[in-house]
């Protein structure tokens, strides 16, 4: 891969815009995981002590990243734990027996109870959006368009 860097932020008028890279799969939804974390907080401030099993199916690549992301998101406020680290072992396509190409990520997402007075906060994210969502191949591997809600 070339020396891009794993995610960008873009100008967006009222939300969080951002580009995440990889040279695979795994990787473009491991950098898309961090650039949406980092929004909320400083990842580097966060200890992986507790780890969750995520398996998530649907129908596309963009329905894929937002619903991973949604994930993560859904793990903060539920179980009031900020993510710090992301490992995803599988991103698959396969057809169901009804003929429907389905996709897939497995991953585990590593974090800690919040805690406001350590972990370096920044601002809330509400959702994430189908707004401008893509995912692409590119020369040097993946790229992905993400509209963060805050």
């Amino acid at each position: 891969m070339s020396s891009k860097a794993p995610f960008i932020y873009l100008d967006h008028i009222a939300d969080i815009r951002f580009i995440a890279r990889g040279e695979t799969l795994e990787t473009l939804f491991e950098n898309a995981a961090l650039a949406t974390l980092s929004v909320i907080a400083d990842v580097e401030t966060v200890t992986p002590e507790i780890d969750f099993e995520i398996e998530l199916e649907t129908v596309s690549l963009e329905n894929l990243i937002v619903d991973f992301l949604s994930e993560l998101l859904f793990l903060f406020d539920s179980e009031e734990t900020m993510i710090g680290k992301v490992s995803v072992s599988e991103i698959g396509k396969y057809e169901n027996e009804d003929g429907e190409e389905k996709y897939v990520v497995k991953a585990v997402a590593s974090g800690e109870p919040i805690n406001r007075e350590r972990q370096d906060f920044k601002t809330e994210v509400k959702a994430v959006t189908y707004s401008g969502i893509r995912v692409d191949k590119t020369e040097d591997g993946y790229e992905t368009e993400v509209v963060l809600d805050l």
